[in-house]
This record gives structure tokens, C-alpha cells and sequence, in this order.
């Protein structure tokens, strides 16, 4: 994406910095809520990187994506935060689509809490760009998701040979270059 179609307006930067603290509560709420009630309280009593590592790097994320959607754009702090929030639910989600609902959801909050108004004050261009910039966090996320999940799966594959290696050998089901083709036993003819 071009970095000129995400520029937002300055005007536009200036309202929405009065907006950000709000907006970021509600997208947490929404998020956290999806946990569960137990987990929720757990994840969000203490945000100490070193007591609770996955509360704290939410956090960090999503205080870090708010700062770049209702600020100045980069894909170089967008990336270190998408990537580390990513990486997270890479490992909890089964699928994408569950996994980057936040993002659906932060652009409901927009739409429900402040939409109206931006429509009204800034028009529905720049509108549209705020809501690129959530779709390029989602297209982008989607690409470390994958990215994510298929180390994941190499891992397991990796770990499943480890443990099964040596049964197979023995089986005589698993070539070996060390040490040649698999011994078979000769037919006997009767």
C-alpha cells in the first residue's frame, strides 16, 4: 500500500489523538472479553511484562497499533507490533479468522463510538482511509499468521519424526543414508 492513500489528514490526527485513550479501552474490553470471564480477570489484573507476559505484550500492541492508526503511519513500528500480537494468536487460534477479529472489531467501535462524527466533520474520504488502515493491518496480520502457523506445524512435524524415528527404523519403514537401504530378510522357498 502506497504510503500517500493512508495519510490522514492533520485535522483528522488532531481529533482523533482526543479519542485514542477511549477507543483503546473499548478495543480491549472487546478483546478481552473474548477470553471468558476468569481469564479476562487473570490477563487483566497486572499488565507486568515479567507476572504476565501475555497481558503485557496485548497491551504493548494494542497501545502501540492505536498510536500508528490515529497518528503518523509506518509499517516499521506496524509490523513489530502486528508481528509480536500476531505471533500470539498464531499459537492460540485455530483459525485466521478468529484470530484477526480484533481488527473487524476495532472497526466497529470506530463505526459505533466516532463514525458519525467523522463523517460529518472530515468527510467520508478520510473516513475510508482510517478504515484502510485497518485493512492493510488485517492483510498484513493475515501474512504473519500464516507465516507464524506454518513454523508451528514444522515444529510438531519435526518433533513427531524425532519421537518416531527409531521406531520406523527398527521397522525397517524408514531409509537411513548412514547406513544403507533396510535389510530384508531373504523368502524362503518351500
Amino acid at each position: 500500500m502506497r504510503k500517500n492513500s493512508i495519510a490522514l489528514s492533520k485535522k483528522l490526527i488532531d481529533y482523533l489523538e482526543n479519542k485514542k485513550e477511549f477507543i483503546l479501552k473499548e478495543w480491549k474490553s472487546v478483546f478481552w472479553d473474548s477470553f471468558g470471564e476468569e481469564s479476562k480477570r487473570f490477563f487483566t489484573k497486572e499488565v507486568d511484562r515479567f507476572q504476565n507476559p501475555f497481558g503485557y505484550r496485548i497491551d504493548e500492541a494494542f497501545k502501540g497499533l492505536i498510536e500508528i492508526l490515529f497518528g503518523e503511519f509506518s509499517w516499521e513500528e506496524a509490523n513489530y507490533y502486528l508481528n509480536r500480537l500476531v505471533q500470539l494468536r498464531a499459537v492460540q487460534e485455530t483459525t485466521p479468522s478468529k484470530a484477526l477479529n480484533m481488527f473487524i472489531q476495532l472497526k466497529g467501535i470506530i463505526r459505533k463510538e466516532i463514525g458519525d462524527e467523522i463523517l460529518e466533520k472530515f468527510g467520508i474520504e478520510e473516513f475510508l482511509k482510517l478504515e484502510d488502515r485497518i485493512n492493510a493491518f488485517i492483510i498484513r496480520s493475515f501474512d504473519f499468521f500464516m507465516d507464524y502457523r506454518e513454523k508451528l506445524n514444522q515444529l510438531r512435524y519435526d518433533e513427531w519424526r524425532r519421537a518416531h524415528f527409531l521406531l520406523l527404523k527398527r521397522a525397517g519403514l524408514v531409509y537411513d543414508p548412514m547406513e544403507g537401504m533396510p535389510k530384508s530378510e531373504p523368502e524362503e522357498n518351500n
